[in-house]
């Protein structure tokens, strides 16, 4: 499991270098609010690769490593996910109303409420895989589980336009795109498979 966990952490190094331009933003809360949006995004991508069972078998990991993996990217996910419109909400003095009320009023309003949008989503779906998956149907959790998909759309778009360091500097900025281009490829993976099982379901057994 260590060589996975190191490729993780190899994928954090581009947002984890903005910690060396935090003059970029003005001051280190500043930067650790927007790199940590960075940071909790990543990890949400990993969790959904593992989500899809087709791609994630082929890890090297047996089922205690699997699960120990998926506990501990849930954990240290929501824990960035959480700090950053948390910060962000300090940092601008507001209210905790900004967390979850939608402002589509301006361009920079819109890309704000893309973020809540995928906040809410991200709790939906993190409380109901926690906590609430044993008082839950399997088809109920499932469909509640398939939120992830525009969960992650969301947090993709959300910093477009409006991200200092995507703005900044353009390497981070093909990174963000690089790692949207592999969300889609997932996806298509994840439609393509569900669209086969269903055809093979559809043949008459002999």
């Amino acid at each position: 499991m260590g060589g996975i966990i190191s490729i993780i952490v190899l994928s954090l190094l581009p947002f984890l270098y903005l910690f060396t331009q935090v003059e970029i933003v003005g001051n280190f809360t500043y930067a650790f609010a927007n790199i940590s949006g960075f940071i909790g995004a990543t990890i949400l991508l990993w969790e959904f690769f593992l989500g899809i069972k087709d791609l994630a078998k082929r890890l090297p990991l047996n089922s205690q490593q699997f699960i120990k993996l998926h506990i501990i990217l849930g954990v240290w996910g929501m824990f960035f996910v959480l700090v950053h419109p948390i910060l962000e909400m300090f940092i601008y003095v507001e209210t905790l109303t900004f967390l979850y009320t939608p402002d589509f009023s301006t361009n920079l309003a819109t890309h704000i409420s893309f973020g809540r949008i995928a906040l809410l989503l991200v709790i939906l779906v993190w409380l109901t895989s926690s906590f609430l998956r044993n008082s839950l149907s399997y088809k109920k959790w499932l469909n509640i589980h398939y939120l992830s998909y525009p969960m992650m759309f969301f947090v993709f778009i959300h910093a477009l336009d409006i991200g200092s360091y995507l703005n900044a500097f353009a390497a981070i900025k093909m990174y963000w795109f690089a790692l949207l281009t592999i969300y889609f490829i997932l996806c298509i993976w994840r439609v393509t498979v569900l669209i086969e099982n269903k055809r093979l379901q559809a043949i008459p057994q002999s």
